[in-house]
């Protein structure tokens, strides 16, 4: 089915000009001799990675830098890389799928990719990096340096977890991916040894605009978390371990995970050494109220009541810092803006710190020394944070 006789096809309209209807092409279908195949994509994707909607497909990996193209691995060149200013790594592969065969060819590309880049080093990837760009004096911190707050030797190490540990998002992109590919979910388990999210997206083709292209992108596969086999580093030591498929807190039904959770915990370790795991038994814990974790760039702690009542119980930046802003704006919208001012208290008790009023009508919790509260402040008293967000819902239902 094309994308006119499913989703209608987009015109182009001007003041005082007739309107314009656009043509769906295919790169490298026949009769066309404009040279346009995956190069054309590569570039597009390299020039403007904003193209990619990363945050309908990850926002723990945004924004996206380029690194380069055509990266030389063991098992052939990758054709786009980005990075992220956290250091995360993204690797795309760019191709005309026209039938599932290919599809399936292409998935297994990328995760060779991805195998052949994991257990590399930080200077590995520098390395290769200025072979690509024919650049000998190029560097990785030198392109990101003014995009993030880490400094050179965090940001160093941070790339180096996520090479060693094989943790990446891979992005197929084609101008023609059809729709059930969601098939491909099964196919994807054989990749053991790679701990990475894949998504799907599809750069749809309109021409009709004085010679120009309209490019439209559209995500027909969501990430979907390869958790096959997962590489754990100790010391100088590797091994690759199966996923744990338990629920949290008990529950024999595995939760979804999305490829955003794991960077958010890569990123929470980067700035709060030694948080990852208090913060992943506390979550556990919050499963019997009815908390579920959301995972995007930030961790959003919240409730589901019922008369469409959300709670806020926090939102948890990748930083270590908390917010719980959103706790008294719910609060208002269900009508009991003093069980969020509990809330806040109990909080602030347990950090040592005070809730601060602001002009605009806001209040939310400083810590001790007066500034943003930090995860740190609350893990080592789990279960009275606990217990305030039980007595908050409570109060609200």
């Amino acid at each position: 089915m094309s994308p006119s006789s499913k989703h209608g096809s987009p015109v182009l309209y001007r003041v005082g000009q007739p309107i314009t209807a656009l043509r769906n092409f295919k790169l490298g279908e026949p009769g066309r001799e404009d040279g346009h195949r995956e190069e054309f994509l590569q570039r597009l994707v390299h020039e403007r990675p904003d193209v990619i909607p990363m945050e309908e497909i990850e926002p723990a990996f945004r924004p996206l830098i380029a690194v380069c193209t055509e990266l030389v691995t063991q098992a052939g060149s990758i054709d786009n890389v980005w990075i992220t200013p956290q250091g995360g790594l993204i690797i795309g592969e760019c191709k005309l799928i026209r039938n599932p065969q290919s599809r399936r060819e292409v998935v297994a590309q990328v995760f060779d990719y991805a195998r052949a880049v994991t257990g590399w080093h930080y200077e590995d990837l520098e390395r290769a990096v200025r072979k690509a760009r024919k650049e000998p004096s190029f560097s990785l911190w030198g392109l990101v340096k003014d995009h993030t707050d880490l400094d050179e030797q965090r940001f160093v190490d941070a790339v180096t977890r996520r090479l060693r540990s094989g943790r990446f998002m891979l992005l197929v992109i084609s101008d023609g991916i059809h729709e059930g590919v969601e098939a491909l979910a099964g196919y994807l388990q054989l990749h053991a040894g790679v701990h990475a999210g894949l998504a799907l997206l599809d750069l749809s083709l309109w021409e009709g605009i004085d010679g120009g292209i309209l490019v439209v992108p559209r995500i027909p596969l969501r990430t979907v978390l390869i958790e096959r086999g997962i590489v754990v580093t100790e010391g100088t030591n590797t091994r690759i371990d199966p996923p744990s498929t338990a629920g949290s807190a008990g529950s024999d039904t595995p939760r979804h995970v999305t490829a955003s959770e794991p960077e958010f915990y890569a990123q929470l370790e980067q700035y709060q050494p030694g948080q990852t795991e208090k913060l992943r038994a506390f979550l556990a814990s919050l499963k019997p109220l009815g908390i579920e974790p959301e995972f995007a760039r930030s961790l959003f702690l919240r409730w589901q009541g019922t008369n469409d009542i959300t709670l806020s119980a926090g939102t948890i930046e990748p930083t270590g810092s908390i917010w719980l802003l959103k706790a008294v704006s719910d609060a208002r919208l269900a009508g009991n803006e003093p069980a969020a001012l509990n809330y806040l208290e109990a909080v602030a008790r347990l950090a040592g710190g005070s809730v601060k009023r602001y002009d605009t009508g806001s209040i939310d919790v400083r810590g001790a020394d007066g500034r943003s509260l930090r995860i740190s402040a609350l893990t080592d008293h789990a279960a009275e944070w606990k217990d305030a967000i039980g007595n908050f819902i409570k109060e609200i239902s």
